[in-house]
């Protein structure tokens, strides 16, 4: 009987990564045109932000702190599931910087966000896409806030940090390790929540495919030149939020981009790591109203 029953379980284990394999490679390519990404708009006041959350995130990532905005009335907020991660169509497609800003454009466009004077924030793998998108639209955005921003040096530099961190954590920024992934419905459960993450965003951060995962960490992630996506829009004023204590993305690598900018404020959070929005959004929504009320006064 145990015989049988440990065949169950392997047969069992192995048809749960069968078909997270089938499930990335069989979805169908993308189509701009007819997939559009899931989001939310909430508010509708004169001030209009756009929010992009990390990887394997959801826009439920920021709906967890929004009680904690100052002055929400005032806003018009739009949260975006990026693509391939929460409600958003999950293609077989190529995962970079260009197909993840498009179709974040057309979410924008189709609400109005584009008439100029926007501020978009983001966090981690959204931080970047926040800076690629004011660089191809800089007349959308008056401003913007990245939180948690990751600045590697390339496959080697990732994985070296991560690699002395946990074994986990090397296998997570590895492609060669991306069978992994095939089997995150069985590790995506609540006894493997961390503490400091919410259960609905816990929930989302499962709804990626292997295909979406690793193809956007390692085109987006790795190998984008960030010191030369930062040098489009150095003039742009920007607010780098981040915790001292970000094993994911360490502070030095996002404080070394700072020279290039012209008019950049650099927010360091003691005892903060890479979640320090789902930590403390009250201290980051105040960080980012301070800024909009200085930069309003400019």
């Amino acid at each position: 009987m145990l015989t049988i029953a440990l065949i169950a379980i392997i047969i069992a284990f192995l048809g749960v990564g069968v078909h997270g394999y089938l499930h990335g490679v069989m979805a169908p390519p993308f189509d701009p045109q007819k997939m559009t990404l899931n989001y939310e708009r909430i508010g509708n006041g004169p001030k209009k932000m756009v929010l992009l959350h990390g990887l394997t995130g959801s826009l439920k990532y920021w709906k967890t702190g929004l009680e904690e905005l100052p002055d929400s009335d005032s806003y018009s907020l739009l949260l975006i599931d990026l693509l391939g991660f929460g409600d958003s169509p999950k293609p077989n497609s190529k995962y970079d910087l260009e197909e993840h800003l498009g179709a974040i454009e057309k979410v924008i466009k189709k609400e109005g966000f584009d008439t100029g004077g926007a501020m978009v924030v983001g966090h981690s793998l959204g931080a970047i896409l926040t800076i690629g998108l004011v660089g191809e639209h800089p007349d959308w955005f008056q401003s913007l806030a990245v939180i948690g921003l990751p600045n590697y040096s390339g496959k080697e530099a990732i994985k070296t940090k991560f690699g002395k961190a946990s074994l986990w954590d090397g296998v997570s920024v590895d492609s060669r390790y991306k069978f992994v992934c095939f089997f995150h419905p069985l590790y995506m459960t609540e006894w493997f929540r961390p503490k400091n993450i919410p259960k609905d965003v816990f929930k989302d951060a499962g709804k990626h495919t292997w295909v979406s995962y690793y193809r956007t960490l390692d085109k987006v992630i790795i190998d984008t030149d960030l010191t030369k996506l930062a040098s489009r829009i150095k003039d742009k004023k920007i607010l780098l939020i981040h915790g001292e204590n970000d094993a994911a993305a360490p502070i030095e690598n996002a404080e070394a981009l700072i020279p290039i900018f012209t008019n950049a404020k650099f927010e360091r959070l003691p005892d903060a790591d890479h979640h320090v929005y789902l930590a403390d959004s009250a201290k980051v929504w105040a960080l980012i109203d301070e800024f909009e009320k200085v930069n309003q006064k400019i």
